[in-house]
C-alpha cells in the first residue's frame, strides 16, 4: 500500500477550507486531473460522491463516503473503483493567521499489474490536489 502526505500554510479559515474541500461540484474547475465529479448523497454528516480522474494514461473514477467534522476533518473511505483500498484524510489546524490544511491518502489497486503501471502516477496525482485546493484557497475572497 501507498501513502501520500501533503500539507500547506493557507491565509484562510478553517471554516473556508473545510468548505472548498466539501464543494465537491467545483473540482472540475480548478483540479486539473479531475473529469468530472457527482455528490451521490449530502447530510450535514457524511458525503457520497463519485470523482472522474484522467492523468495520463491514467483514467477511471472512483467513488468514496466522506465523514464530516466541522472545520476539523473530512475522512474518505472507498466504496468503488480500480481499487483495493483508498483511504484519505483533510485536516485542518487553525493558526494565529491562517490554517494548516494536509491530505493524507492510503491506496493500492485492485489488480498488481495495475498498481506497477499507476501508482507512481497516482501518487503524484494525490500530491498535486492540495497545489490545487491551495492555489483555489489563495484566489478566493
Amino acid at each position: 500500500m501507498r501513502e501520500v502526505k501533503r500539507s500547506a500554510l493557507v491565509n484562510r479559515d478553517a471554516a473556508q477550507l473545510f468548505a472548498l474541500i466539501n464543494d465537491i461540484e467545483a473540482y472540475p474547475q480548478f483540479v486539473p486531473w479531475c473529469t468530472h465529479a457527482r455528490v451521490l448523497s449530502r447530510t450535514p454528516s457524511e458525503i457520497v460522491a463519485t470523482l472522474g480522474v484522467r492523468q495520463g494514461a491514467l483514467q477511471g473514477e472512483f467513488t468514496t463516503r466522506n465523514s464530516l467534522e466541522p472545520e476539523q476533518r473530512v475522512s474518505m473511505h472507498l466504496l468503488s473503483g480500480p481499487f483495493r483500498t483508498l483511504e484519505g484524510e483533510w485536516r485542518l489546524q487553525p493558526l494565529a493567521q491562517g490554517c494548516e490544511v494536509s491530505l493524507t491518502v492510503r491506496f493500492a489497486f485492485k489488480s498488481r499489474l495495475t498498481g506497477l503501471m499507476f501508482e507512481p502516477l497516482f501518487a503524484r496525482t494525490i500530491e498535486s490536489l492540495v497545489d490545487a485546493f491551495v492555489q483555489r484557497a489563495r484566489a478566493g475572497p
